[in-house]
């Protein structure tokens, strides 16, 4: 069984799934390996030692994968409740998002890895919440973002907290603006804080999903959230959930994905595009990788279209980067092939969107073209900045070179 579905049969037998596990020997190695590029090791863990395949001399390489979970999931969950007092007790409206939520229907918190702590905040309270934050002991990273809302603080070695001030950044305008500015879709919870109701939480859950398959890609973790959803809330209105999704071009693709995840966790037979959608999986790791990112705007029928524009770009383009083009056309042939040349073969071209492209399999761009791509723009508000003497602190102690987030 191919490393990819034998992590996902283990992960589904954990879950509540019906996918056989493998019946010839494990390759510890490659599975340790694959579920760590999508941070699913301690899951993996939990289903070797409850369906008893994990022999001894394996058992202190998963184990201490597990502890250093359980350790990450506490400090996560202390800072959470922490700042949650302290947001309510200032009365800045806040919302904790995808893991923090997610993390509670798995069968043990600390299975459902998060990387980040995310949280959704009152803008207006920006500096309010850094003051917050300063004063729980940890350190301002970098603002990005739509106008910088977007905020992140670490504390070494486990804590890394996002704060978002909205939901999806303009970068990606149709889900900009069905999620809103401003808690739309959000119910009271506690306090000042508030809450998606189930069925929105989900939607927003798809959306977020999908940004990531269709930028650089998402990996196994993500499908799972989304099937274990539905299977821990059966009761959930679906006709809404798929209504909303319409809204935002998403109803079909979140069909397929949940075919997908039946294919993953269940054992159900695939077609070709499930196939091709499961390896994309397979190969984006947790959050995606620079070769999927490059080929975004690349689809399988239109790739040597594609390849031609991007290697053999019009007169206009080619003056921007060889501006002797501008003054004599005769020459644009020249440069096309110097281009060509620091394209393909040399180390610039490493990781370059056509070379990129020219090293893809049509099943990987296959899976990028199902429905529900949407459509992102280079806003000019849209930037990383880091704006620590505008929010009234600095960065202490911070190795920027050290700690800088991956």
């Amino acid at each position: 069984m191919e490393i990819g579905y034998t992590a996902a049969a283990l992960i589904g037998s954990v879950l509540g799934g019906s996918a056989p596990l493998p019946a010839e020997a494990l390759d510890y190695d490659a599975l340790y390996r694959f579920a760590n590029a999508h941070s699913v090791v301690p899951l993996i863990a939990y289903a070797l030692k409850k369906a008893d395949l994990l022999p001894p001399e394996q058992r202190s390489r998963f184990a201490n994968d597990l502890h250093v979970a359980m350790a990450m999931e506490a400090t996560q969950e202390y800072y959470l409740q922490s700042l949650s007092e302290a947001f309510r007790e200032k009365q800045i409206k806040f919302m904790p998002l995808k893991g923090c939520v997610m993390k509670h229907l798995y069968p043990q918190p600390f299975l459902r890895t998060m990387c980040d702590v995310d949280i959704q905040y009152d803008p207006a309270r920006k500096k309010e919440v850094h003051e917050i934050m300063l004063a729980k002991g940890l350190y301002f990273e970098e603002a990005s973002g739509t106008d910088g809302v977007n905020v992140s603080y670490r504390k070494p070695p486990y804590l890394h907290v996002e704060m978002h001030g909205v939901l999806m950044d303009a970068d990606v305008p149709l889900y900009h603006s069905y999620f809103g500015q401003y808690f739309e879709r959000t119910v009271p919870k506690n306090g000042s804080e508030v809450m998606f109701g189930d069925e929105d939480f989900f939607v927003f859950m798809t959306a977020h999903m999908a940004k990531h398959y269709f930028s650089a890609g998402t990996g196994l973790r993500s499908v799972a959230d989304l099937w274990l959803y539905l299977k821990k809330k059966p009761e959930l209105n679906r006709d809404y959930i798929f209504d909303e999704l319409k809204k935002i071009e998403l109803d079909e693709f979140l069909r397929i994905i949940l075919g997908a995840a039946g294919v993953l966790f269940d054992g159900k037979p695939a077609d070709e595009t499930l196939q091709a959608v499961c390896r994309y999986i397979f190969d984006s790791q947790t959050y995606g990788t620079t070769a999927h990112y490059a080929t975004r705007q690349a689809d399988s029928s239109h790739r040597s279209d594609y390849v031609k524009k991007r290697l053999f770009p019009d007169a206009e383009f080619m003056a921007i980067n060889y501006p002797v083009v501008k003054k004599c056309r005769l020459l644009l042939p020249l440069f096309w092939l110097i281009r060509l040349f620091s394209v393909v073969f040399t180390g610039r071209g490493k990781h370059n969107d056509v070379t990129a492209v020219l090293s893809s399999s049509r099943q990987m761009l296959d899976a990028r073209t199902i429905p529900g791509k949407p459509v992102s723009i280079a806003d000019e508000k849209f930037y990383v900045k880091d704006d620590a003497d505008a929010l009234g602190g600095s960065r202490k102690g911070h190795n920027s070179n050290d700690q800088k987030k991956k």
